[in-house]
């Protein structure tokens, strides 16, 4: 397990063990985790940077898409094979700030 801040409000409206990721919240991620199903909550590092959203897999187009679950309108991920990202765990529990 290792832990990172949420910065940023894109995923006040997910559900992990009853508690929302707001900003500044400590989120725990479990990086052994390598299953991954449609509605996980992982931390993915895109080009460098990471995010933490909503996983599902979108076989008939080849490709991931990473969803906010947010009050607020943010546009979904795509991902695809050559793509520079990495998926770094999923999210097991929040330690609200």
């Amino acid at each position: 397990l290792f832990g990172i801040i949420a910065d940023g409000m894109s995923m006040n409206a997910c559900n992990v063990n009853g508690k929302n990721i707001e900003s500044g919240d400590y989120v725990l991620v479990d990086s052994e985790y390598d299953s991954y199903k449609d509605g996980d909550v992982v931390v993915a590092i895109i080009d460098g940077m990471a995010t933490i959203k909503e996983f599902t897999k979108d076989s008939k187009n080849q490709r991931i898409i990473l969803r906010a679950l947010s009050t607020e309108k943010y546009l979904p991920i795509y991902l695809h094979q050559g793509d520079d990202f990495i998926l770094n765990g999923k999210v097991v529990d929040i330690i609200k700030s």
